[in-house]
C-alpha cells in the first residue's frame, strides 16, 4: 500500500506514517519484514521464517480440498460472486478456512464488493475453469439450470421470510 494510501486511511499524518513505519522496521524479528521503496510499504514473510511458510504451503496444497471445498467452489462457480457471509449462509457453516484453501491453491480470488467497501466478493478463477475443463461459467454443466432454480429457492426463501416476518407484527 502507498504510504498515502496508508495517511487516508488511517486518517494520519504523512510524518505519522513514516514514523510508524520506521518504528515497524526496526522492532524486526517476529517472522515479518517491512519492505519500504520510498512511496510504497509490503510487510513480507523474513526470509528467517520462509522455508516453514515454504513447507506448510506444500503441505496445504497437497491435501484434497474436500467435500467444504467443494461445496463452496459450487456455490462460487454457480452463485457467485458472493461474500463470505453468503457462502456461509448457504453452507450453513463458517467457511473462513474453506476460502483461505481455495485462495492459497489459486481457485478463487478475492475482489472488491462495489456495495460495500468494507467487505470482499469471492469468484472463481480462470484457474479452476482451465482446471475444470471450461472456458467460460456457462459451459459448466446444466449452469443456466442451475442458477434458475438456485435464483428460484432464494425466491422462496425470502418470501417465506417475509410472511414469518408479518406473522409476529
Amino acid at each position: 500500500m502507498t504510504k498515502k494510501e496508508l495517511s487516508k486511511l488511517l486518517n494520519a499524518a504523512p510524518e505519522a506514517v513514516e514514523e510508524a513505519v520506521a518504528s515497524l522496521a526496526a522492532a524486526g524479528g517476529r517472522g515479518v519484514v517491512v519492505v519500504d521503496d520510498g512511496k510504497a510499504v509490503e510487510l513480507r514473510t523474513a526470509p528467517s521464517v520462509s522455508a516453514k511458510i515454504e513447507e506448510l504451503r506444500r503441505e496445504e496444497l497437497s491435501r484434497d480440498i474436500g467435500r467444504a471445498g467443494l461445496e463452496v467452489l459450487a456455490a462460487v462457480l454457480y452463485r457467485g460472486p458472493l461474500t463470505r457471509a453468503e457462502i456461509d449462509f448457504i453452507r450453513g457453516v463458517n467457511s473462513s478456512q474453506t476460502l483461505r484453501t481455495l485462495l492459497m491453491r489459486g481457485f478463487v480470488r478475492k475482489i472488491q464488493n462495489p456495495k460495500d467497501e468494507r467487505s470482499f466478493l469471492y469468484e472463481p478463477t480462470t484457474d479452476i475453469l482451465g482446471q475444470l475443463g471450461v472456458v467460460s461459467m456457462h459451459d459448466l454443466p446444466e449452469y443456466e439450470d442451475v442458477r434458475a432454480k438456485l435464483s428460484s429457492l432464494e425466491e422462496a426463501y425470502r418470501n417465506k421470510e417475509s410472511q414469518a416476518s408479518n406473522e409476529t407484527r
